[in-house]
């Protein structure tokens, strides 16, 4: 799982004082705007949190680079295809061209480098263990925009990495032997998911300034068409005549999911506050803790159980009230630990 567009939180629309009540139509119209965030951001949650577990069916037969490559080609010709151009707003010439290309390349690196290494660890960790390492990602990604975009560092995100930090050690509880041995098996699944959370904090650190000059559409549209051209030279398309049938509703599903989630996280975003479609997203481990749970009891030959105990389940729901608090941090702006000036 990779958050794709990163916007920077802005302040909400205080609500109108006693000499400007609400009337029943804007009140209406308000309370359709938050259930429609609320959706979108419910169904890329959904989306997100089943992805681990289509593209563990298909990791075992075509490799990560060629899974990416696949859907970075579906997600840059259906923009290329569906993007109106007239929903972009003009790139901005002269003595910002070169910064903005640069920028470009790094977020495309930083996402292409995210969406491979994700990919690779599904293939040592379970769906679960996968989607809870990648909860890092905010709070790496909340540290970056603290020293490098100098965004101000409130209490409750710091409790929010602390209680994240617990919910990791609880989550695998089982596994601390493992997690030291970072060359094979589950270390090396953890290392890799690591790396990716890294990467992907890299991304969302340019993305947001790549905000600044250009529409969100056009971003995703330009990185996805150069990770798909860049991983090109590493993709093996034959491997993908060896899926059985199910492997490949697996992969059309791993496609899907890159234009539905992505697509619905954009939206979302655009209709309602930042810091609440992030918070509902850090549900994410929860829908996939449940789904694997599912797809095992309908498909036990071919999704195997989730070897976690209650300990670990307990700090899955810890994890997520830690990236939770996080996430909510930009709508508690009185509770600032510091703030650079």
């Amino acid at each position: 799982m990779s958050w794709t567009v990163v916007r920077h939180p802005g302040p909400e629309r205080p609500p109108p004082g006693p000499g400007c009540p609400l009337n029943s139509g804007e009140s209406g119209m308000q309370l359709g705007t938050q259930l429609k965030g609320l959706l979108l951001a419910l169904t890329t949650a959904l989306f997100w949190g089943t992805l681990p577990i289509a593209l563990k069916q298909v990791v075992t037969t075509v490799d990560p680079m060629t899974i990416v490559w696949l859907r970075f080609s579906t997600g840059a010709l259906w923009l290329w295809v569906w993007l109106p151009r007239r929903d972009a707003r003009r790139l901005r010439f002269g003595v910002y061209e070169r910064r903005i290309i640069l920028l470009l390349g790094i977020a495309a690196a930083g996402l292409g480098g995210n969406f491979v290494l994700f990919n690779a660890s599904v293939a040592y960790l379970s769906a679960s263990a996968t989607q809870i390492i990648a909860q890092a990602g905010p709070m790496l990604l909340m540290l970056g925009s603290v020293v490098v975009l100098r965004e101000p560092l409130r209490r409750i995100q710091v409790s929010g990495v602390a209680t994240l930090l617990l919910g990791f050690g609880l989550f695998f509880n089982e596994r601390l032997a493992d997690l030291l041995r970072f060359r094979e098996g589950y270390g090396l699944g953890l290392a890799l998911g690591l790396t990716a959370a890294v990467v992907w904090a890299v991304y969302g650190v340019t993305q947001k300034i790549l905000l600044r000059e250009m529409a969100p559409p056009r971003i995703m549209r330009a990185l996805y068409t150069v990770c798909a051209l860049a991983l090109t030279p590493f993709a093996a398309p034959q491997s993908l005549l060896r899926l059985d049938a199910l492997q490949i509703v697996c992969l059309a599903y791993c496609c899907l999911n890159t234009l539905v989630a992505y697509g619905a996280f954009s939206r979302a975003m655009a209709c309602w506050h930042t810091a609440k479609v992030s918070a509902v997203i850090t549900l994410t481990p929860l829908f996939t803790l449940i789904f694997a749970k599912l797809f095992h009891l309908l498909g036990p030959a071919f999704f195997p159980a989730d070897p976690l105990n209650w300990l670990s389940y307990g700090g899955a729901l810890v994890v997520v009230c830690g990236a939770g608090l996080i996430a909510v941090g930009p709508l508690l702006h009185p509770l600032t630990l510091f703030h650079h000036r």
